[in-house]
């Protein structure tokens, strides 16, 4: 569900703009909810989080490749054009959404670990696309995991939020170059 709002500005912009509410409203009656606390310090800890996001997600891929064969590399690829057309205002839209507006609502409510868990369950369950796609549901409910870790860890939302955007970012451009692939075109190399 939410990885369709992810796919043009406006709904990304929408869905932003709901969870980042919600997220606030909630966080306004709650005790105890983990402070942003930007710094410099947390920004890089978030990227070297989104590092081993991704190496993880590499090593992920690379297994199910192996596992399950073209089986499940036809479901990546379909995975990945459900985003064709994508516009960089969407990908941006569609990260900052993440790294904001899901962060708020998943990790930015508590730092304790049962209460993670079970946002990692609830993250991953609303990243559902279809019954044919559960790998990416267990997959996201993982991410979901090691993103609470970087707040367990450090008790700043800011973690988190970093590793996200730039997750979802990355996983757009790769989706991006999958698609003019797909399609038999080169992306265009950048100088």
């Amino acid at each position: 569900m939410l990885f369709f709002l992810k796919r043009t500005w406006k709904s990304g912009l929408a869905g932003f703009a709901v969870l980042a509410l919600l997220g606030f409203g909630l966080r306004s009656q709650l005790s105890n909810v983990p402070a942003f606390e930007i710094s410099l310090a947390h920004a890089l800890f978030g990227s070297v989080l989104f590092l081993a996001i991704l190496a993880s997600d590499v090593t992920i891929h690379l297994t199910l490749s192996k596992v399950f064969g073209e089986g499940y590399r036809r479901r990546h690829r379909e995975l990945a054009a459900i985003f064709r057309g994508q516009t960089v205002a969407a990908m941006l839209t569609g990260a900052l959404m993440a790294g904001v507006g899901e962060e708020m609502i998943f990790r930015g409510l508590s730092t304790q670990a049962l209460e993670l868990a079970t946002a990692a369950a609830v993250f991953g369950i609303l990243h559902h696309i279809r019954a044919r796609f559960w790998p990416f549901t267990l997959w996201a409910t993982y991410q979901g995991l090691l993103l609470a870790g970087g707040i367990y860890l450090t008790g700043a939302l800011f973690v988190p939020m970093v590793a996200h955007f730039l997750h979802d970012l990355a996983g757009f451009l790769i989706f991006r170059r999958m698609n003019l692939m797909t399609a038999g075109k080169q992306p265009a190399r950048s100088e």
